[in-house]
């Protein structure tokens, strides 16, 4: 059961790093003249202890959750032309995930940002302790409709 869940945990991360592999996204603020970059951020602590699972759109919103999680500035990003798809688990996730996102799908009149957990495996010798795992990734905006973070059917978490 653990080689499984290992193989499909490998298999989701694969999967999340092509769709994640497409083209850079050119989000960084107005002064800068730095070619096209992925931006994403990664890491498993946080000082968010609730679950904070949306689409920033606003400088304002962007520099509360860095300075509320992270207790530093904001890195600069141009929300004329971009948005941040943020996914925080809090302190109360159930267990280590790997956060991946999928590119935006239109869907309606709205725009979809799919994400997935996969769990990592792990061989604790005491029990599982949340400390704020995280994942943000930049998208070009869609000013023609709103955009929207949803969990996709195959994430860990709704198996």
């Amino acid at each position: 059961m653990k080689i499984r869940q290992c193989f499909m945990g490998v298999f989701l991360l694969l999967f999340c790093a092509v769709l994640t592999g497409m083209s850079p996204v050119e989000c960084r603020g107005k002064s800068s003249e730095a070619a096209p970059v992925q931006m994403e951020w990664k890491g498993n602590i946080s000082n968010q202890k609730e679950p904070f699972i949306k689409i920033v759109e606003t400088r304002e919103a962007w520099n509360d959750l860095w300075l509320s999680a992270f207790e530093k500035p904001a890195p600069d990003i141009d929300f004329d032309r971009c948005v941040v798809a943020c996914v925080f688990l809090g302190h109360q996730a159930d267990w280590l995930y790997s956060i991946g996102f999928a590119e935006p799908v239109p869907r309606g009149d709205v725009w979809v940002i799919s994400y997935g957990l996969a769990e990592i495996v792990l061989d604790l010798a005491k029990p599982f302790k949340a400390s704020g795992q995280y994942a943000m990734k930049v998208f070009s905006r869609h000013k023609d409709a709103k955009m929207i973070l949803e969990e996709s059917p195959e994430s860990a978490r709704r198996r």
